[in-house]
């Protein structure tokens, strides 16, 4: 009885240390005035793989890899909130590791390209599916990944 008193002590002590970092998602605060101190629960959030940056409000433009709008690097989830008819976005450069999730919220299909620039290690023109383009539907979610550099995969 004291055995399994001791053991239901321990689990309800260990859920109420390990459940408050894992509840928490979301992008850090913003320090007002220069540097300050992260928020802790934040923290440990991304160490646990929880916080994953994002961003929304894309506009997609242009009409060929040249002129489509370029996706910024450094997020986890890009939203297009505003697609038109034959207009597109530009992928960051293909780098080993890096994996995003665009989502087309647009009233049109979305042609997704490579990023506009050369890759910056390989010297040579990104692909996705060994292909130059990818189209993503109206309010669905695209996963690119890119393993080997130049190379982005997409699902």
């Amino acid at each position: 009885m004291r055995n399994a008193l001791t053991k239901a002590i321990a689990a309800a002590l260990f859920l109420a240390c390990a459940l408050p970092a894992l509840a928490v998602t979301g992008q850090p605060p913003i320090p007002s005035n220069g540097p300050g101190l992260v928020d802790g629960t934040w923290l440990n959030g991304l160490a646990g793989g929880l916080n994953n940056a994002y961003q929304y409000g894309f506009t997609a433009a242009g009409t060929n890899q040249s002129t489509a709008l370029q996706l910024p690097s450094g997020f986890n989830l890009m939203e297009l909130d505003t697609v038109a008819a034959s207009t597109g976005v530009a992928l960051p450069p293909c780098l080993q590791g890096t994996s995003l999730s665009i989502y087309n919220n647009g009233a049109s299909t979305v042609t997704v390209y490579p990023s506009i620039a050369n890759n910056p290690i390989t010297a040579g023109q990104d692909t996705i599916n060994n292909a130059t383009s990818v189209t993503i539907a109206t309010h669905v979610v695209n996963y690119f990944a890119c393993a080997k550099n130049g190379v982005w995969s997409s699902k």
